[in-house]
């Protein structure tokens, strides 16, 4: 992997971590509206979009090792796409 690419992952990482933080939801609308331009089309507009967030604790047992939970889905935000959202 090249160094740029390493960057673009890097930054594309850590906007996905800050997404998840209770402190910035006011970016949640934007990053909806966001995801419904680069996936709509004129004959096929994006209505709504789902952000969730996938948890799965990771619980130790007794023998020391460490087994995960299964993934529950968290609702970070759903969202109505308006007309003018896809300009």
């Amino acid at each position: 992997m090249s160094l740029r690419e390493k960057l673009f992952n890097e930054r594309y990482r850590k906007f996905a971590e800050n997404l998840q933080k209770d402190d910035l939801d006011e970016l949640l609308p934007d990053a909806a509206r966001f995801i419904a331009r680069l996936n709509s089309t004129p004959e096929n507009p994006v209505k709504t979009v789902i952000l969730l967030q996938q948890v799965s604790f990771i619980v130790p047992r007794p023998d020391g090792a460490y087994i995960p939970e299964p993934w529950q889905p968290h609702i970070l935000l759903g969202y109505g796409v308006q007309p003018q959202d896809l300009e």
